[in-house]
């Protein structure tokens, strides 16, 4: 009974543990350790990782699942001497590869192709105890342990940085980066990958067999006594000569232990000769020529390395050292190919990534399987290492945890485990029941990320308290992010399927906190009152509060509190901090709604909030402000695209009525505009889904939501065929769209909702452009070819093509509203309802614009896209005015107010003229600098100005061709892994354009041009150099006083650092047996010593802190000499100025965030910042710029031609609604008609708050 019951314990343990899904165990504490790298790790987004073993199996055969670093090199033009997509043999290369305590440096070379592979491995070693480590295997696997790593893909190497890190020593390709993914642990690998040294021309010379045996045979004819031992064998030992050269180079201890070699030495002469001297001054030996009856009897002499200079006596990578030494090891896999087989370092590779090498692998069908790839193991690999990827990869890859689970179960069958197959069964069954309990709806990883910002591990498994307790803390925590975190907490709560779970959360995340959420931010958690300490505790925290966000939080919780507590005092204390703040209380807790607030006419109309519009708010506001827009929307008729086939034909934009009701849409808000006589009006929702929403997403949506809900249920149906669409009619005509999923919008709380802000990012609708075209080297002028996308039926494509003169296709693409596929009629009998009339396309669209919701989103590049939405869809609903006679493009009045056309100048650099492409753009791209801030003309610089593209070999500016009256300038913060570049931009209030203008290549203003790109290109070398020096200590004084007669003479084998016995990387030693004979007169000449030359003793150094001085002062004079030649030469470029009108902002994250705009009023010389309903005034430009150019939250800018700034820009005065005469003068009865006297005692004053004035001039609030 004893052993049973024993038994039966272990059982219990093993199913407490089967039973809990990655994560979830009870009880469980996984410490959780970031790197600078593992940030990039995104939270809830799909990054799947694989075991060790799989890592370098997929690296080894060029096929990573996920990182696409041989995808690229499929694309690249590589000149390598061999194919390199082949199983790579990876070896030891040279004397590069070394331990530290904290580091582990690998670098190999294949056998066959030569490309180099140096794997760079560290680890935080204050955290050695929480690397995985294969000893913590112990079955069943718990959440808290981590016997072995996960590597995953957190991006590559910038292509800048690859270019600046390039050399002729070290001709770098690719640098990937890997992180173990396990939680606690801290150790990544950095993949870099670099091309063969040697050449193709070098290889083909080596292996030239013909060509050394006929200079054998010539030097057998001219001297037979000196070559008469010489045999046919030397025709295959150039690469063992070579190699012996090399060897004697690198084991040379002093330049005078550095071996010349003569030209007339007798292999040296046969094996290569003339024709291989490019080689060795490649090497860069140094070449002496001397003439002796025409024979030349000079010598090669080799230039000496610089000693080791890496721990543990290694040599550092990418120096001249470090190029022979990879230049050796090639020369050792040509001998390899002839002769013998090398020893692999793969087992070193296993050995340092804590893994077993799984043998004969290459042979096993199952490896490429679907259910290997998702879990990232191989065939074969214990179930320990199986569940420990499964665990790891249910973090990272949330969107498929059903599949995993079944590659699990597949996995278990297939190793015909039982304890893997009872686990696996287990999860499955476990993950459907809760999936049935509460479903997440988390496909698209928003959840988990919501989690996750939350401080919780994904999945969803947390009951309501535990999720408010957690929102409560981030508040306490970070009360700056209070609006973010709200917007995550509705985001898991609309996800919840539990109508009780969800209302409780919700009413958690409403802007009016609770008791319990006020005390916890406070920290008065355990208080009974909220007394005089309290309140100097709270007043305390404000005023430590290092930004208005931060405040905000604090004042909201002490104005519930105030609420709660029906506190009049602290709630005038709480009005008086706000106001002594500039800080406008909170959406979430305004005393007055937005239509019960008083209106001050001089600032102009809000726009309400209706759910993720805040960034549609801010482009409204603006394009009000556009004449052109406003002309177009208050005029429409007069505008207007007819919608018959003539039309349709014509504009090459397409039509129908969803462009007609954005324009009347549009017109009604601006009407309001200038009219409402409220704080705020509301954009209907009309407008927002004519913006927002594609046809094809209208459409399709509208059918899923327009069938009856309670009609009585017919009998299942079997397949049927689609019915047919309607009747094709002219206003059938759609533009190409991507379907979208829809996501439920939120109930109507604060603002908070739209801290989402995302447009569909398939709606190509939103962004159709004018695209770039490449022009033929043929042709001797720019081809502009409008390549707008255009959808007509496909009769008018044929008629099209056949009117085509040269017979190409024309850029048009047919969209049909239902595909519709031919069936059989039902076989039984079935009551149907009686069907509806059929309606259009376009009365489809109308009525779903009434009432679709729309789906929300985290791309940082939305503004863009709405405003292409915007403009494309009014262009397509107005006729053309003109058609530009030498590219056949349609004009109107939103291209000539807002398109750019410029022109992409490439050429190769053996070639002398430029190949041209020419595009028409709605804005021009700025980009930040990757570190501190930088002046708009720098950040537009990276688009226009000349770069040099080394591995292509190309050279390529951008220049503009023609400018609009209003310009749009993007500033792409959006980088790579999902983050987003915060750097500022300082941006001027006038831009002049002289510079980026297009100019002939043989013209002056080109020249100088190209001069200005030069002193550009300098300055920024200084600029990286100069903070490089800053950052490293001053040596000089050190080294001064250092005593020479102290300096430790190197040893022949530097003593082994930080290294252990039995490590195998130190076991692998270097034995290659076929060094090539070397005769004496190899050793022909040798630098003569001169005694005297030689000091005997080492004289101390001086001046050295003199020295280090000068040379900052050296750059810093150069820096200011180029920057002063440089601006004193754009000075003189000011003839195209451009005033900034307006400036939309971002703020938060690009998964979550808030947008507003700042205007400027040139009329009356004001900017007024428009954040949704609420509008402020600020008469200081220098003030509005220094904030714009000093955060990283200008994304969006809007320039107007300074001439021409009255003629297409303003603000509309507000129109003060006059009262009647009868209505002054009647006197003010109550509800039964009787007057009301009023006494001439003065009344009572309310008690005045921030919501009773004009709101103040405040930084915004998200909401």
């Amino acid at each position: 009974m004893a052993n049973r019951y024993d038994l039966r314990s272990q059982q219990d343990i093993d199913g407490s543990t089967y039973a809990a899904l990655p994560g979830t165990t009870p009880g469980e504490f996984v410490p959780r350790n970031n790197t600078p790298m593992k940030m990039n790790l995104a939270p809830g987004r799909d990054m799947p990782g694989c075991h060790p073993s799989r890592w370098i199996y997929e690296l080894v055969h060029n096929d990573f699942t996920t990182c696409d670093l041989f995808e690229r090199a499929r694309h690249a033009n590589l000149d390598a001497p061999y194919a390199w997509q082949h199983p790579h043999r990876l070896v030891i290369n040279g004397n590069q590869s070394f331990s530290t305590p904290s580091t582990r440096v690998l670098s190999s070379v294949c056998l066959d192709c030569h490309f180099h592979f140096v794997f760079k491995m560290a680890w935080d070693e204050s955290r050695c105890e929480d690397i995985c480590n294969p000893k913590q295997a112990k079955w069943p696997m718990r959440d808290a342990q981590f016997p072995w790593h996960h590597l995953v893909w957190v991006g590559s190497e910038s292509d800048p940085i690859i270019a600046k890190d390039t050399s002729k020593y070290y001709p770098l390709l690719a640098r990937e980066n890997f992180v173990c993914s396990a939680p606690p642990c801290t150790f990544q690998v950095t993949l870099e990958v670099s091309e063969p040294r040697m050449p193709s021309w070098w290889i083909t010379l080596l292996r030239d067999q013909d060509a050394i045996l006929e200079a054998l045979h010539i030097a057998k004819e001219q001297e037979p006594s000196r070559y008469g031992a010489a045999t046919d064998d030397w025709a295959y030992q150039a690469p063992q000569n070579l190699n012996t050269y090399l060897k004697n180079l690198l084991e040379a201890v002093t330049p005078e232990d550095v071996r010349s070699i003569s030209k007339r030495n007798k292999r040296f002469a046969v094996l290569f000769g003339p024709r291989c001297f490019r080689i060795f001054r490649e090497l860069e030996f140094l070449e002496e020529v001397e003439e002796s009856d025409g024979v030349d009897e000079g010598s090669f002499t080799p230039s000496s390395p610089s000693p080791p200079g890496g721990p543990s006596g290694t040599t550092e990578i990418g120096t001249y050292r470090a190029y022979l030494e990879d230049v050796r090891a090639e020369v050792q896999c040509l001998i390899h190919k002839a002769g013998p087989t090398a020893e692999l370092c793969t087992p070193v590779l296993h050995a340092d990534l804590q893994c077993q090498e799984v043998l004969n692998i290459e042979e096993n069908a199952l490896v490429n399987i679907q259910r290997y790839k998702l879990l990232g193991v191989l065939p074969n690999q214990p179930k320990e290492v199986i569940v420990n990827a499964y665990k790891r990869q249910w973090e990272l890859v949330p969107s498929k945890r059903r599949d995993l689970i079944e590659a699990l179960m597949g996995i278990a069958n297939d190793l015909n485990d039982e304890q893997l197959s009872d686990y696996a069964m287990t999860q499955s069954s476990v993950f459907e029941s809760q999936l049935q309990q509460q479903s997440t709806n988390d496909d698209d990883g928003l959840v988990s990320q919501a989690l996750t910002f939350l401080g919780l591990q994904p999945p969803n498994n947390y009951a309501s308290d535990a999720l408010i307790q957690a929102f409560r803390q981030k508040l306490a925590k970070d009360p700056g992010d209070a609006t973010t975190a709200r917007s995550m907490l509705l985001l898991i709560a609309q996800a919840s399927t539990d109508d009780t779970y969800q209302a409780t959360l919700l009413m958690e995340a409403d802007g009016k906190m609770s008791m319990a959420t006020s005390k916890v931010i406070l920290g008065l958690v355990g208080s009974s009152g909220f007394g005089p300490e309290a309140l100097d505790a709270a007043k305390a925290k404000v005023e430590a509060s290092s930004s208005k966000e931060e405040k905000a939080t604090y004042l909201d919780a002490m104005e519930a509190i105030a609420d709660h507590t029906n506190s009049i005092d602290l709630k005038w204390t709480v009005n008086e901090m706000r106001q002594q703040n500039g800080i406008a209380v909170s959406g979430g807790s305004s005393n007055l709604p937005t239509q019960d607030r008083p209106v001050n006419y001089d600032l102009p109309v809000g726009l309400e909030n209706i759910g993720n519009t805040c960034y549609l708010n801010s482009l409204l506001q603006y394009l009000f402000t556009v004449k052109p827009v406003r002309d177009i929307a208050l005029n429409y008729e007069s505008f207007k695209l007819d919608l018959n086939d003539e039309s349709i034909k014509a504009r090459l934009l397409g039509g129908n009525k969803m462009q007609m009701d954005l324009a009347q849409e549009l017109s009604e808000l601006f009407v309001n505009l200038e009219t409402s006589d409220k704080v705020a009006t509301r954009p209907s929702q009309r407008l927002a889904n004519a913006v927002l929403l594609s046809t094809h997403t209208l459409l399709n949506d509208s059918k899923q939501t327009s069938e009856p809900s309670s009609a009585p249920k017919a009998p299942p149906l079997p397949a049927r065929p689609s019915p047919a669409p309607p009747t094709h009619t002219p206003e059938d005509v759609e533009m190409v769209n991507a379907i979208e999923t829809p996501v439920p919008d939120s109930i109507e709380t604060a603002s908070t909702v739209s801290s989402q802000t995302l447009v569909e990012q398939g709606d190509e609708d939103s962004d159709l452009s004018y695209e770039k075209v490449e022009k033929s080297p043929a042709t001797t002028e720019p081809q502009v070819i409008e390549s707008v996308v255009e959808v007509v039926d496909t009769e008018t494509s044929k008629e099209k093509a056949e009117h085509d003169p040269q017979g190409s296709e024309p850029a048009t693409t047919v969209v049909a509203v239902d595909d519709v596929k031919d069936g059989g009629e039902q076989s039984i009998d079935v009551k149907m309802l009686d069907a509806e009339e059929v309606q259009t396309v376009d009365q489809k669209v109308l009525t779903a614009l009434e009432h679709q919701k729309r789906s929300s989103g985290t791309d940082q590049q939305d503004v863009e896209e709405v405003m292409g939405s915007i403009l494309n869809r009014l262009q397509a609903a107005i006729e053309p005015s003109s058609i530009d006679e030498s590219t056949g493009i349609q004009l109107e009045k939103i291209m000539e107010t807002f398109f750019v056309t410029t022109i992409n100048y490439t050429k190769k650099f053996d070639e002398k003229t430029y190949q041209q492409e020419v595009s028409f753009d709605r804005s021009i791209t700025a980009f930040p600098a990757a570190e501190g801030t930088c002046s708009l003309y720098d950040a537009l610089g990276r688009n226009f100005d000349q770069q040099i593209i080394e591995e292509s070999k190309l050279s390529r500016y951008t220049a503009i061709k023609t400018l609009p009256p209003v310009l749009h300038v993007l500033i792409q913060r959006s980088q790579s892994m999902g983050s987003k570049n915060g750097n500022p931009v300082d941006i001027p209030e006038t831009l002049y354009l002289d510079r980026y203008m297009d100019a002939p290549q043989d013209s002056p203003e080109f020249q100088q041009r190209v001069e200005n790109w030069m002193i550009a290109s300098r300055i920024s070398d200084l600029k990286s150099q100069k903070a490089a020096v800053e950052l490293a200590p001053a040596t000089g004084a050190f080294l001064e006083g250092y005593d020479s007669g102290h300096i430790i003479e190197p040893t022949a084998e530097a003593p082994v650092e930080n290294g252990n016995a039995d490590d195998p990387l130190l076991l692998v030693e270097e034995n290659w047996d076929f060094d090539g004979p070397v005769e004496d007169d190899f050793l022909l000449i040798n630098p003569q010593k001169t005694e005297d030359t030689i000091p005997e003793s080492l004289v101390n150094p001086t001046r050295i802190e003199m020295t280090e001085a000068e040379v900052r002062e050296m750059m810093t004079t150069e820096l200011r000499e180029r920057e002063e030649a440089l601006e004193q030469h754009y000075s003189g470029l000011k003839n195209i100025p451009y005033r900034l009108h307006a400036v939309i902002c971002h703020r938060g994250h690009l998964t979550s965030g808030h947008y507003w705009v700042w205007i400027h009023d040139f009329e009356r010389n004001v900017w007024r910042k428009y954040n949704d309903s609420n509008v402020e005034a600020n008469p200081s430009t220098d003030e509005v710029l220094a904030s714009l150019s000093t955060s990283g939250e200008p994304y969006f800018l809007c320039y107007v031609r300074d001439n021409d700034k009255d003629a297409y820009v303003d603000v509309p005065k507000r129109r003060v609604p006059t009262p009647t005469p009868e209505a002054e003068n009647e006197p003010a009865t109550d509800a039964d008609g009787d007057v009301e006297v009023i006494d001439n005692e003065p009344a009572p004053q309310p008690s005045t708050t921030s919501e009773d004035m004009p709101p103040p001039y405040v930084d915004e609030k998200m909401d």
